[in-house]
């Protein structure tokens, strides 16, 4: 297993940039980590890439990433991808509001499984994988209610 090092500069990334994307591109990456480093006109991105070395097997609890990202137009119906797509929209404002990435209030495969599994309840938002109770407490109301109103139909 190899680490590789690189500051990206924030004005100027291009060479530093090509770099590691070369690096990306040719190698079996295991893992990468970022940081950005506010210096104001020097300030970089530090990452470091983990990379694994030749065809073996990698080491006990790394996994390379490989499969190609879900696109879920593609597995969900036109009216199930609009709902995912407003969830979207609210998990983006959560995030913003909780000053937390989106993918830590929910990810993508827990607001596909919300529309998959028509879910409506706290106890059936907490049966999807990954979502726990402290996720269901803090942050499933605005989604239950959400999806409540789309699986209710239109009112008369």
């Amino acid at each position: 297993m190899q680490l590789r090092f690189f500051a990206i500069p924030a004005l100027d990334p291009a060479a530093a940039e090509a770099e590691l994307n070369a690096l990306l591109a040719a190698g079996r990456v295991a893992g990468v980590e970022r940081q950005f480093v506010a210096a104001g006109a020097a300030s970089f991105w530090s990452v470091i890439v983990t990379l694994v070395d030749g065809p073996g097997t990698l080491p006990a609890g790394l996994k390379v990433r490989s499969e190609r990202r879900t696109d879920y137009r593609e597995v969900l119906s036109e009216p199930d991808f609009a709902v995912f797509a407003r969830l979207r929209i609210l998990r983006k404002q959560v995030a913003d509001a909780e000053a937390v990435p989106p993918y830590a209030v929910f990810n993508n495969e827990h607001l596909a499984a919300m529309v998959r599994q028509r879910v409506t309840s706290a106890e059936a938002l907490a049966r999807i994988e990954g979502v726990g109770p402290a996720r269901v407490a803090r942050y499933g109301a605005p989604f239950l209610a959400l999806l409540a109103a789309e699986w209710a139909g239109p009112q008369t």
